[in-house]
């Protein structure tokens, strides 16, 4: 707790004549603060940095990878009548393709019932669609009216989707409609009847359109689609047909009597987005890096990285890559520039995407290995960023990380040294403050030793006066 001195006895100010000492002495604790700041400000700078410096990375480690390269585009004239997909397995090449019908599931219905709460009867019912496995449906007392029959059939997981149709006449009617097209995918449907008589018109029976004959009423028979491919006619049981152009999906949606073009190229998209972005990244990191060692004194602009060594290293290796050709790969594509890639006055990178698509037609290989090449020595573009930059951002060695480390124990050591010296003035304040009370006390012994002195002068005066008047 820190003593008192009010200075009655000297008139002085002594409250403020030790503030002012205190902080006279509190001087080198202002400097290693502001030192702190400094650090603290580049630690914040160099996290800011990494962050920048890590999409870069990770966008270079986009472009390393071979199978973006591996991948096709497959484009429709009219994506109403069809569309495309191509997987890696595609070739390139382009196709006419006129869809004459499209294919149709079979639908089937049975007799009219006058209600969906109906009860119709209890049994098996056995469901096949075309050579597929049959599916036993049990009816008993839990679902045996015409809607329940219909939930069952659904929920037993069978080839066909049950439902209840009322035909606004008071019938109601099974409808049964196969998940599968194509003339080869019926719809087969018999039963075990719990009376033991399957083809009457009593139990279960009744769901047939024809008891007697055992069979549903066709109201769409199943059909193939039909369409020609470059003039060959070509027939198959889905609107989903992935087996007649090698690595592409065709669905069909329409008919046209017009034939339609279908285009497998090289997805030069997916991957001139891939740069792109990378070249965004790399802008901002640039960017970010150039701010933080601006020098503009007269401005009163000064970067907080200004001057600092690993900062400017850093930026001169990242521009260098850009220029330098990727060895072992044709010249025509072994550098950016030759692929479309140039930069302006300021450094920030830019893509012409219409030379890029022109060098990956003319030389697809020595494109990819510009940016995927794990050659020793003769690394691409791609791997060469990614491990360049692993190198500055690992956790535990990388240059910035141990860049950080160092700052953060400058800040710790400027802590312990503040707190060092907080201590010390703590204990020479309480020093000053003894000194003052002492001053204090002794200025009063001396105006009370004053006070008395005065007092005996005076008495000694005084007797004088009286002595000389006799």
């Amino acid at each position: 707790m820190a003593i008192g001195v009010n200075g009655l006895m000297s008139g002085l100010d002594t409250e403020s004549i030790i503030s002012q000492m205190m902080s006279v002495e509190r001087r080198p604790i202002s400097l290693l603060q502001q030192q702190g700041a400094v650090y603290q400000a580049k630690i914040s700078a160099l996290g800011t940095l990494k962050g920048a410096l890590a999409d870069v990375q990770t966008a270079a480690a986009a472009l390393k990878e071979t199978n973006l390269f591996a991948g096709f585009l497959a484009t429709t004239g009219d994506a109403n009548v069809l569309t495309a997909s191509a997987s890696d397995a595609a070739v390139a090449g382009t196709y006419q393709v006129t869809v004459s019908t499209l294919a149709k599931a079979q639908q089937v219905r049975g007799s009219a019932f006058t209600a969906s709460s109906e009860v119709v009867g209890t049994g098996t019912l056995t469901i096949q669609v075309g050579t597929n496995t049959a599916v036993n449906v049990t009816i008993d007392g839990t679902n045996n009216t015409l809607a329940g029959i219909a939930q069952a059939i659904n929920d037993a997981g069978t080839d066909v989707t049950a439902g209840v149709v009322n035909d606004g006449l008071g019938n109601y009617y099974l409808t049964l409609a196969s998940k599968e097209t194509g003339t080869s995918n019926t719809i087969s449907l018999t039963m075990a009847d719990d009376d033991l008589v399957n083809d009457d018109a009593n139990g279960l029976s009744k769901l047939y359109d024809n008891p007697a004959g055992q069979s549903m009423f066709e109201t769409q028979p199943g059909g193939n689609a039909a369409l020609k491919v470059n003039g060959i006619d070509v027939v198959r049981a889905s609107n989903t047909i992935d087996d007649l152009l090698e690595g592409v999906t065709l669905t069909l949606k329409a008919t046209d009597p017009d034939p339609i073009e279908v285009k497998v190229s090289r997805n030069v998209t997916s991957i001139t987005s891939k740069i792109t972005a990378f070249i965004d990244k790399y802008n901002a990191a640039l960017t970010r890096l150039k701010d933080l060692q601006v020098s503009d004194p007269e401005g009163g602009v000064v970067g907080i990285l200004q001057g600092d060594a690993t900062a400017r290293i850093l930026q001169a290796r990242l521009q260098n890559f850009l220029y330098s050709p990727v060895s072992g790969v044709d010249s025509a594509v072994n550098t950016l520039s030759a692929l479309g890639v140039s930069a302006d006055k300021e450094g920030k990178l830019s893509l012409d995407s219409a030379v890029f698509s022109a060098a990956y037609e003319e030389d697809r290989e020595g494109v990819v290995q510009f940016f995927t090449q794990t050659t020793a020595g003769s690394e691409g573009f791609a791997v060469q960023v990614d491990s360049f930059l692993d190198g500055y951002l690992q956790s535990t060695s990388g240059l910035l990380s141990a860049k950080e480390d160092g700052l953060e124990r400058s800040v710790e050591h400027i802590e312990d040294q503040i707190g060092r010296i907080e201590l010390r003035l703590t204990k020479r304040e309480e020093v000053l403050r003894r000194q003052f009370e002492s001053l204090e006390l002794l200025m009063g012994q001396f105006q009370n030793t004053s006070g008395a002195l005065s007092q005996q002068l005076d008495a000694l005066s005084n007797l004088n006066a009286q002595i000389s008047k006799k």
